[in-house]
């Protein structure tokens, strides 16, 4: 696949990257053998492979809810660093 100066630099400009003469050929260069090889996988049959979300088989670690009793409102209010008309005060994070 032929990828044009203007798209690298497009994708520069995207990025946020200011790149000389010398690194847009070479980014050039890295693009067009990453699409390339995209197409070459792009010719696999894959129509007997399974869809799976992630390759290591990895199951579910976590334990099960439980219902239980909860802290009481007094016990909460005193281990809160700022109680305020029955609820704890956070900082605010914008």
């Amino acid at each position: 696949m032929k990828i044009d100066r203007e798209t690298i630099r497009r994708v520069a400009e995207l990025a946020r990257l200011k790149l000389d003469e010398v690194e847009e050929k070479e980014m050039e260069t890295q693009l067009v053998g990453i699409l390339d090889y995209m197409e070459v996988l792009g010719e696999l049959d894959l129509e007997s492979v399974r869809p799976t979300a992630h390759t290591l088989g990895f199951t579910s670690v976590t334990r099960q809810d439980e219902e239980r009793e909860s802290f009481s409102r007094d016990v909460v209010e005193k281990l809160a660093p700022e109680w305020d008309r029955g609820h704890v005060v956070v900082p605010r994070i914008v």
